[in-house]
C-alpha cells in the first residue's frame, strides 16, 4: 500500500550576518505586531498565512512564522559553513532571504518539502522543516520470516518491548525504555511544590516558562530515543531478510473522571495523568512508517490480565509481577501484556490465535484502528467466525516462559 508519510527536522539557523539578523528580527517582530492589531510592513504571504492559521490570539504570547511551502527552498552546498542553505520571504530582501541551518539529522535528497515554521527562542531562531514521501508499506503477512515487535505502554515502564519469533513461539530481546522518565516527573513535581511553598512573585508563570518546559524536553528526549531504539531494531530485522512489524496497544479510558464521593490517591492520579502514551503512539507510527515498517495498534482489552501461556483470566499481579494460578507462569507485568497483544494481532492476521489470546468478553471492536495502518487484515473475513472455533491448546514447550536470548 502507498501511503503519503511526513517527518519534521528542526533545524537551526546559524552565522547570521548583521544585517540577515536584523532581517529576521524585523519580520518575526512585524508578525506578532500584525496579530495583536498593529500595523506593520509584513511580507504579504506572510501576512495570509497568519490569517489563514491563527484564528486566536492569546495577548503576551508569540507565535511561529508559518512559511509557504512554495515560497521556501532548500539546497545542498558545499560550503565551509553549512551543508544546508534555506530561502525564507522576508520584506526588506527582494527575492528572498538564504540563511544557512543546522538540521538535527540528514535530510534525503527525494522528499517534498511542505509548510514550515520559524521559531525564535532565547536570541536563537529554528526552522522546523516538514517534508513529505510516498512510502511503500507492504502488507503483514505470517511467515517463518515474520518478527513482531509487541510494544506496552505504561507508567512504571512507558516502553517495554519484545520480539516475538515463529508466529509467537519464541520472545527475544525485551526491553525495558523510558524508566528514568518517572524520576524526572517526580524530581520536578517537588521543585513545583517547593516553589509554590516559598510564594514566589509570578510563580505560576515563571513555573510554566522555566520548569514546565524543561521538564517537557527532558521527556521528549527519552522519548525519541526508546522509540527510536524500536524503529532501528526494525529496521536491521528487515535489512536482514525478516518482515517486521511493530504493533502496541491501543490505550484509551485510562485518565478516568473523578466519581463523586469516591477517594482517590493525588500521587497515583498525577502519574497517570502524566503518562507519555500518546506521544509514544504518534512517534512510533511516524518514524515506522518513514522507514517503510507497518504498524499497526491493537485492542488492549484484558491484555495485562490474560495469561499469554494458557489463556486463563485466574490471574494476580503484585507490583511487577504477573501470576498465572492455573498454570503457574511467573511473568513480568509488562512483557506479558505485550505478548498478549503481539500473539492478537498473529490471530488477526491467522484467525486460528484468536481463540486462546482474545478477550473472554466481545470488545467493540475486533480489527485494530486504523484501516489503512491494519491493510484489510480483518475485512475479507469475519472475525466473528474465530469466536466461537474451537480452542487452540498452547504448547507445554518453554513452561517456565523465559526468554530466549
Amino acid at each position: 500500500m502507498t501511503l503519503k508519510v511526513k517527518k519534521t527536522i528542526k533545524a537551526k539557523i546559524v552565522y547570521l550576518t548583521r544585517i540577515k539578523q536584523r532581517l529576521l528580527e524585523e519580520e518575526y517582530a512585524n508578525l506578532q505586531r500584525f496579530l495583536h492589531g498593529g500595523k506593520t510592513e509584513l511580507y504579504s504571504a506572510n501576512k495570509q498565512q497568519a490569517e489563514r492559521f491563527y484564528k486566536k490570539i492569546k495577548p503576551n504570547k508569540k507565535y511561529p512564522l508559518s512559511v509557504r511551502k512554495d515560497l521556501l527552498k532548500l539546497e545542498r552546498r558545499d560550503t565551509k559553513i553549512a551543508e544546508y542553505w534555506v530561502r525564507l520571504p522576508v520584506k526588506g530582501r527582494r527575492g528572498g532571504l538564504w540563511v544557512a541551518v543546522k538540521p538535527h539529522c540528514p535530510i534525503e535528497p527525494d522528499v517534498e518539502i511542505c509548510e514550515s515554521k520559524l521559531f525564535k527562542r532565547n536570541g536563537n531562531f529554528y526552522l522546523y522543516v516538514v517534508f513529505q514521501k510516498e512510502v511503500e508499506i507492504p502488507k503483514p503477512e505470517p511467515t517463518d520470516k515474520t518478527v513482531v515487535i509487541a510494544c506496552d505502554i505504561g507508567e512504571a515502564n512507558p516502553l517495554a518491548s519484545v520480539e516475538l519469533w515463529n508466529q509467537g513461539e519464541k520472545r527475544k530481546n525485551a526491553l525495558f525504555l523510558g524508566r528514568e522518565i518517572r524520576n524526572i516527573r517526580a524530581h520536578y513535581n517537588d521543585l513545583k511544590k517547593r516553589i509554590g511553598q516559598k510564594k514566589v512573585k509570578h510563580a505560576v508563570k515563571w513555573i510554566k516558562e522555566h520548569v514546565e518546559d524543561k521538564e517537557t524536553r527532558k521527556v521528549n528526549d527519552v522519548l525519541h530515543k526508546a522509540t527510536t531504539k524500536i524503529v532501528d531494531t526494525a529496521e536491521e530485522l528487515k535489512k536482514s531478510g525478516c518482515t517486521s512489524i511493530i504493533v502496541y496497544g491501543d490505550l484509551e479510558k485510562v485518565r478516568h473522571q473523578r466519581i463523586r464521593g469516591k477517594t482517590r490517591c493525588r500521587k497515583n492520579n498525577r502519574k497517570i495523568h502524566a503518562m507519555s502514551s500518546h506521544k509514544i503512539k504518534h512517534m512510533l507510527t511516524y518514524k515506522a512508517l518513514w522507514k517503510e515498517i507497518p504498524v499497526i495498534p491493537v485492542n488492549e482489552t484484558y491484555t495485562s490480565q490474560l495469561c499469554w501461556r494458557c489463556g486463563s483470566l485466574n490471574t494476580e499481579t503484585g507490583k511487577r509481577l504477573f501470576k498465572c494460578k492455573d498454570c503457574g507462569l511467573e511473568y513480568n507485568r509488562d512483557l506479558n501484556g505485550a505478548v498478549n497483544m503481539g500473539n492478537r494481532l498473529y490471530g488477526y492476521m491467522l484467525l486460528s490465535r484468536a481463540s486462546v489470546n482474545t478477550p473472554q468478553t466481545f470488545p467493540e471492536s475486533t480489527t485494530p484502528k486504523g484501516d489503512w495502518l491494519a491493510f484489510q487484515c480483518a475485512r475479507e473475513e469475519t472475525l466473528c467466525e474465530s469466536w466461537g472455533s474451537s480452542h487452540h491448546k498452547p504448547s507445554n514447550e518453554g513452561i517456565h516462559g523465559e526468554l530466549c536470548n
